[in-house]
């Protein structure tokens, strides 16, 4: 809690469009409402229009107490608008919209219609209110001088009093669409909202401001303050206490008078202080909304990401080489069916054990380092060794068993290239998903996620580029290419691997003191705010708020979720078909990759430029992927990743089928990495983010219950369903050598049956992202027109007819 309150109001300038909002606006009812912040709305790289938001006095008082590094202001903003406080149509909260690039009439009705329709409980007054909100926009900016929105052009949207929207446009009122307050300043200010920026003025604008002494309020002579509670856990409102002030808090206030009257003497020192800090707190550009006092954190964050995917990318290569140069790609089918998911089952067991036994940084430290330790030991003890600890092959087993039972067979026998793969598969789910992202999101303030988070991914994908490229150095310092110049080379991997992983807990350990400091000096601040409030005014306002818990979903959970929502259960069906498609294609590459390169350096070394490629075209198209998708939109966007998947998939399992007497073992490899580099760099750039957009048009429930429910049916079902097929086709059609290519015709009619199920889940939710046509009644014009056209033709008869009386009376006189 704290009393710090809001300052004098100002006028404000949007940075991105130069568009100035006064400090206040008076309402047709000569109310004064109060600038709080503004922000630009942008749709790809066009600034659409500036967003200016007004309130009353006392709501802007609410968010004086409330931290910058957290969206308690935002909540308390919109929980005092969610409150119905009476019946008058006083306005408690305006949005202004300048518009700053030119719109038609239906599209803005429409796009804002768009963003409130989720927002809503989709009842039958709520869904006739949102039509009849489009409708005043339609006919607002329609009834303009140039009929559309126009640079120039301001709607006015009054959130008022009885729950009501208000709608204005250049000073004309149009009209009032009811019940909808709340879900249009939800469109702006909660976490999802349009305007990011308007979003962080208001905290940088309102939040943290020490309230002045009011002229007609005398300090409480008894040491008494008045703590108001905004609501309770009863839910009570309002909730006014008054406490006696402890003599060591007196004492405390007593110091502060004087620390107060020091400062005011040290005012022209303060000044060039508060100079260098205005031009710390601004953003290093457009495109990296950063600003130089949040650099250390940013940059030490992103080494870190960086960091492990570049581990990532290494086992991932390494582990590939060791179970198909050996065990062949027939094997990881088996591998990741009976051994990654009972292991993945039980680290998590394990995890949730430890996490209520351990503190936050030691459950990190010993989640992390069994993982490099195993990378150590078996890069210098078992790979080594290899000979010794491995099983012999008995004799007639290859021959006795065929292939697909030797290559589950060969798992067995060489148990440590097993485990090697197992361990890498886990660090894929518990590196950057799990321990990362933990970290992440437990020293990165929510007002910095939104702007961070994207910029974190842009340089994770350096980490394969590099990746690659170091391994490609390492592998050409062997002396041989046979299995000792292998080991040779994971041992100046697992070296490398070890430096990293100290680089990982050093910037870890960094994050954390840099948090723990950021922490004690807003304490500090907030302490120090506290005393000068009650000091000044004798009363601290305390905001509570209550929630639920929130409950994890079960499997059964998880399942009815799905079959209660057609737009989630199509996101299921994404997820699951891409991750089958994944798993049929990779491992059949994989084997003609294994054919090709039979040796592990050989094959570790196309691994590493395989890498680098899906690097750096990631890195590529995630810089154009909003392009693309501004452009096309959300279901051609969507399209892309299944089309271009498909197309290549068809043109890899074509080559092979062909042969190697017409297409050479060469060329169809090519075809095959080119499709697998298709296969994550779609993934990474156009697939996850439209995956992710189409939660936003949905409830609150699909967001969170929903989104959970996907991420648990459909990964999971997707890449076992992709397992268990191929080992049911080796075993079934793969021959007496078992081998997966012999596989590959129907492999091919499982993909496209994929790709169509995949694509037609695409057009299911590409409806959440069409803008509704606005039906124009033409039926007046029509008569109008009608009309006209009868009383011309009525002209052009009598006109005709008094010429052939005229004619007539001519030739009579002749």
């Amino acid at each position: 809690w704290s009393i710090r309150g809001g300052g004098a109001a100002a006028s404000l300038t949007d940075p991105a469009t130069k568009i100035t909002f006064n400090d206040t606006i008076e309402t047709n009812n000569k109310q004064q409402l109060t600038l709080l912040g503004v922000g630009v709305r942008k749709k790809g790289p066009i600034k659409v229009y500036s967003v200016g938001v007004y309130a009353t006095p006392d709501r802007k008082e609410l968010l004086s107490p409330c931290s910058k590094t957290t969206t308690e202001a935002l909540v308390t903003l919109r929980d005092s608008l969610s409150t119905n406080t009476g019946t008058n149509d006083n306005a408690q909260m305006t949005f202004l919209l300048k518009m700053n690039f030119k719109v038609s009439a239906e599209k803005m009705a429409s796009a804002i219609v768009d963003s409130v329709i989720p927002r809503t409980t989709s009842s039958t007054t709520e869904t006739e209110s949102v039509k009849t909100l489009q409708k005043l926009i339609l006919d607002g900016v329609a009834a303009t001088a140039k009929g559309a929105a126009t640079p120039g052009t301001e709607l006015k949207f009054d959130c008022l009093s009885n729950g009501d929207v208000k709608v204005a446009v250049d000073g004309k009122e149009v009209g009032i669409a009811s019940g909808l307050g709340s879900a249009f300043a939800n469109v702006f200010l909660d976490e999802e909202g349009v305007s990011p920026a308007l979003r962080d003025s208001i905290v940088e604008n309102c939040c943290g401001m020490v309230p002045p002494a009011s002229a007609n309020e005398e300090e409480k002579e008894d040491g008494s303050f008045e703590i108001t509670m905004s609501q309770t856990s009863e839910g009570k409102s309002n909730v006014k206490t008054k406490f006696q002030l402890p003599k060591g808090v007196k004492d405390v206030v007593d110091a502060a008078k004087n620390t107060n009257s020091e400062s005011a003497s040290e005012k022209g020192a303060s000044s060039t202080t508060t100079t260098t800090t205005a031009r710390r707190d601004q953003h290093i550009s457009a495109s990296i909304p950063i600003t130089p006092a949040e650099m250390p954190h940013f940059a030490s964050m992103s080494v870190m990401m960086f960091l492990f995917i570049y581990v990532f990318t290494t086992v991932r290569d390494t582990k590939d080489t060791l179970v198909v140069s050996n065990c062949g790609a027939e094997a990881i089918p088996f591998l990741k069916l009976y051994g990654v998911m009972p292991c993945a089952t039980a680290f998590i067991v394990m995890y949730s054990k430890l996490s209520n036994a351990l503190g936050k940084q030691t459950l990190f430290y010993v989640t992390l380092l069994p993982f490099f330790v195993f990378y150590g030991v078996f890069a210098f003890v078992l790979f080594p060794n290899r000979d010794l600890i491995h099983f012999p092959l008995a004799e007639g087993a290859a021959a006795a068993g065929g292939g697909a039972l030797t290559a589950a067979t060969n798992l067995m026998r060489y148990w440590s290239f097993s485990l090697f793969f197992i361990v890498s598969e886990l660090w894929a789910s518990a590196g950057v998903p799990l321990l990362f992202w933990q970290c992440a999101n437990d020293v990165t303030p929510m007002a910095q996620a939104k702007r961070f988070y994207p910029l974190f991914a842009v340089t994770g994908n350096l980490a394969p580029i590099v990746s690659g490229k170091v391994m490609s150095n390492v592998i050409s310092l062997q002396k041989t290419k046979d299995d000792i110049g292998f080991g040779a080379t994971l041992k100046k991997l697992a070296v490398i691997k070890a430096v990293v992983g100290l680089g990982i807990i050093f910037i870890y350990r960094n994050v954390y003191a840099m948090a723990e400091e950021r922490d004690r000096k807003e304490r500090t601040e907030q302490s120090l705010s506290t005393i000068r409030g009650i000091e000044e005014t004798g009363k601290v306002q305390i905001t509570m708020k209550f929630e639920k818990p929130k409950q994890k979903l079960t499997l059964r959970e998880s399942m009815k979720e799905l079959m209660q929502s057609k737009e989630l259960k199509a996101m299921a069906t994404m997820v699951f078909c891409y991750n089958v498609c994944v798993e049929l294609t990779e491992v059949l590459w994989k084997s003609i990759l294994r054919k090709q390169y039979p040796s592990k350096s050989l094959y570790m070394e196309y691994m590493a430029n395989f890498s680098q490629t899906v690097g750096t075209v990631a890195f590529l198209l995630q810089l154009i992927a909003p392009g693309i998708l501004n452009v096309f939109g959300w279901r051609g966007t969507a399209m892309i990743p299944p089309v271009t998947m498909g197309v290549l998939a068809i043109a890899f399992f074509a080559a092979i089928i062909a042969g190697e007497d017409k297409i050479p073992l060469a060329q169809a490899l090519l075809i095959g990495t080119v499709q697998n580099v298709a296969n994550k760099v779609t993934k990474y750039s156009l697939f996850d983010p439209c995956k992710e957009m189409a939660y936003i048009p949905l409830g609150p429930d699909a967001k969170t219950k929903g989104k959970a429910a996907v991420d648990v049916l459909g990964a999971r079902l997707g890449r076992s369903m992709g397992s268990a097929s191929q080992q049911l086709l080796v075993f079934l059609v793969g021959g007496a050598s078992g081998s997966i290519v012999n596989c590959t015709p129907y492999l091919g009619v499982c993909y496209v049956t994929a790709i169509a199920m995949w694509s037609k889940a695409v057009g299911t939710l590409g409806k959440l992202f069409v803008t509704p046509e606005v039906k124009v009644d033409n039926t007046p014009k029509l008569e109008s027109i009608g009309q006209a056209i009868t009383i011309i033709k009525r002209i052009e008869d009598a006109k005709s007819e008094k010429r052939k009386n005229g004619n007539g009376k001519k030739q009579a006189k002749k």
